[in-house]
């Protein structure tokens, strides 16, 4: 009996310390994708039949959602047209989140005077439904000195998201081009994931 139990803690162990490595999930979602690194969406060739590949457009109903920053400040994504993007959904209590700052934090540093920003969009709620403070935010974002924007994502836009990256939970991070084109969906966390992230995001800075 002692050796059953004892097998069994190990494996709930195991359990938290895989989830927390991979992704989380909200407290009314699901995935089974945590941990995956979506590829560069499909390049399509152009009618005229050139090598020169084109990327889907951001849905509208994400592109022209409200993001909401503090003081009340609303902004879309399609506004940002003309710069490289990269929108990562978070929440302060989201483990995996807080590992891969550090990695977005430096993409930041090496690409600000070129045309990259990073918007980071809480998704956080607590039990009751409620959605993490602008203050909380802020007091987390200097505690982890983030170098780049916070703000809040409406829940029309984070449900689209999810159906965009085939999952319902988080980090996901979407990669824009400069013509507003989705590049890239990554989804989850760990290693692979901050991988494929830089690598796209150097990729389209150098076009």
């Amino acid at each position: 009996m002692k050796s059953v139990l004892t097998n069994l803690f190990y494996f709930v162990i195991f359990a938290i310390v895989f989830s927390a490595l991979t992704g989380c999930t909200g407290s009314s979602a699901v995935t089974n994708t945590a941990g995956s690194a979506a590829p560069e969406t499909n390049a399509r060739k152009t009618s005229g039949g050139s090598n020169q590949s084109t990327y889907p457009p951001l849905a509208t109903s994400i592109a022209d959602a409200d993001m909401e920053f503090a003081g009340g400040k609303t902004e879309k994504l399609s506004q940002r047209k003309g710069n490289v993007v990269l929108v990562n959904f978070w929440a302060i209590w989201c483990g995996p989140c807080r590992a891969e700052m550090p990695h977005l934090v430096e993409l930041q540093e090496k690409y600000r005077d070129k045309g990259f920003q990073i918007i980071g969009l809480n998704v956080g709620m607590d039990q009751e439904g409620t959605p993490e403070t602008f203050e909380a935010m802020k007091s987390f974002g200097e505690k982890m000195k983030l170098n780049y924007e916070l703000a809040r994502s409406p829940q029309e836009m984070t449900n689209q998201v999810y159906r965009v990256a085939n999952m319902n939970g988080i980090p996901i991070s979407l990669l824009i081009d400069r013509d507003g084109h989705l590049r890239a969906v990554l989804r989850g966390g760990g290693q692979a994931t901050i991988d494929q992230l830089k690598k796209s995001v150097d990729r389209a800075m150098a076009e």
